[in-house]
């Protein structure tokens, strides 16, 4: 049991490396074979499911009825997840990807999705609003296997032909029902055994089942792009713009209606996109390149996340300093 609790903890602490680590480990072997790829996208649904079952187990039936207690900071947070950062996809894809209708696809996907469990972690970090992060991530995780299918059908619409019935019965079996198990579950487990104890696992397992899936949609696209080196530079424009936009919106608005914590909490929460579930969702429901922009996110996502925590870090610093 130390072994998995030392592993959890490093997964933690070092998520930022083994993004990155396997982002280029993805790259170097699929340059020679996508063998390893092939072979984990054949688990792709059961991989889904465990990561959305351990995001799951992390949220309880009463931080979802908090919601209405905070429904301002709520609200904003769902505005901002499912109205605004799909919306900015849409226009990024259609100035930077016209001709491009599967990066544009898995570019929109990518903002469709709902807020990232590692928001809260973040929020911890900068000691924000946690509870308001965490009610965030619990309501659009909810959320997200009514509106996804909408809102691709909506804006990307335009670039292929979107199954909005069939995405949607997908989500609901491989996120819906894996986020209510996961609650139940620990629902039940809570009258038994002390399940705080057991929490910090859950995050490193869906981390770990995330990084197989980061490291499939890279390794089986390798050959692809290199077919077509000119997908490249579009690529990685479009996909690096995204967050530090996302980030960005939601700071510079959140802070003039909300205090410190709760803007910490929001710029955190509507920022970072979970990312393993839009490449769950685009190897199931796509079979071109719409993984790649989600894949290479991961690293955007992380870097833009570091360069925000400087921010706050160094605000807050320069308050205390006023106070003296």
């Amino acid at each position: 049991m130390k072994v998995i609790f030392a592993y959890a903890k490093f997964v933690r602490e070092k998520y930022t490396y083994i993004i990155l680590a396997t982002l280029a480990v993805g790259i170097i072997v699929g340059l020679f074979t996508s063998s390893p790829g092939v072979l984990i996208r054949k688990f792709n649904t059961p991989l889904i499911v465990i990561m959305i079952a351990a995001m799951g187990f992390t949220i309880t039936f009463k931080s979802l009825g908090l919601a209405a207690k905070d429904w301002k900071g709520l609200s904003f947070g769902i505005v901002l997840n499912f109205l605004f950062a799909p919306f900015l996809c849409w226009v990024i894809a259609i100035l930077i990807l016209p001709k491009h209708p599967d990066l544009a696809t898995g570019l929109i996907l990518l903002g469709a999705v709902p807020c990232a469990g590692m928001a809260l972690v973040w929020a911890g970090l900068l000691k924000g609003d946690v509870p308001l992060a965490s009610v965030i991530n619990a309501a659009t995780m909810i959320l997200a296997p009514f509106l996804i299918p909408l809102l691709m059908s909506l804006f990307a619409g335009r670039f292929v032909s979107i199954d909005t019935w069939g995405m949607f019965r997908q989500l609901i079996y491989t996120v819906l029902l894996p986020i209510l198990g996961g609650v139940t579950l620990r629902e039940i487990l809570e009258r038994r055994v002390n399940v705080q104890k057991y929490l910090p696992i859950m995050p490193a397992i869906s981390a770990t089942m995330a990084v197989l899936l980061m490291f499939m949609a890279i390794n089986t696209n390798m050959t692809p792009i290199i077919k077509n080196i000119g997908l490249l530079l579009p690529l990685v424009i479009s996909t690096i713009l995204i967050f530090p936009i996302l980030f960005l919106v939601a700071y510079l608005v959140s802070i003039k209606l909300f205090p410190r914590g709760k803007n910490i909490a929001i710029t955190y929460s509507s920022g970072m996109k979970n990312l393993p579930i839009a490449i769950g969702i685009a190897a199931i429901s796509f079979k071109g390149l719409e993984m790649l922009p989600i894949a290479v996110g991961f690293a955007f996502q992380m870097l833009t996340a570091v360069i925000f925590y400087q921010i706050f870090r160094r605000t807050k610093d320069e308050n205390e300093a006023k106070k003296i």
